[in-house]
């Protein structure tokens, strides 16, 4: 199999691009409802047919459970899918990998086959946080991600915005390399 990288002009495009949206996140209201059959949503629209919650932007919604008791960020609509696809999975960093190195960034590989469907966008989960990638990459440097752990998952959504598969989640954890001659 050849797996396509893209140039490095093409690598810089997508890491401005990830910093402008995660920036951009960052400062965005979260909204959290719950629909009449049940289903859990996030957005970053408040819903004009229901009541929603605002979630703190400094809490890790990817992996704790809502106040009220309710469904966490991993709902079902979130679980691992292959949807329409035959293949769809990160294949690295491996998950539960503890990465050990100098600056806080982490390279990503990819698979997706076949190639992304039309009106299917593919998003790159980091501790919550979606970034819209662009069709065809296959890999990606995120760089100021921060030391400690992170939860990654892929997700690929439709026009509309509804998820319509999922990787698993791969935790790992990112280390700070100790230079040479001091100890931790």
């Amino acid at each position: 199999m050849l797996v396509d990288y893209p140039s490095p002009m093409i690598k810089q495009a997508l890491v401005v691009v990830y910093v402008l949206a995660s920036s951009q996140l960052a400062q965005a209201d979260i909204y959290r409802w719950v629909d009449p059959k049940g289903h859990t949503h996030f957005s970053d629209r408040r819903p004009a047919e229901a009541a929603a919650q605002v979630l703190p932007p400094e809490a890790d919604q990817g992996d704790s459970a809502m106040t009220d008791g309710s469904e966490t960020r991993e709902s079902a609509d979130l679980q691992p899918s292959l949807g329409p696809y035959d293949a769809f999975d990160i294949l690295a960093p491996s998950a539960g990998t503890v990465l050990v190195q100098p600056t806080d960034t982490l390279a990503v590989r990819l698979l997706l086959e076949p190639p992304l469907q039309e009106g299917h966008r593919l998003e790159l989960v980091n501790n919550g946080r979606p970034a819209v990638l662009e069709p065809g990459v296959t890999q990606v440097q995120m760089e100021a991600v921060g030391f400690g752990p992170h939860h990654l998952q892929l997700r690929v959504k439709d026009s509309l915005g509804a998820t319509v598969a999922a990787t698993p989640v791969h935790e790992l954890e990112l280390r700070e390399a100790t230079p040479p001659g001091i100890l931790p």
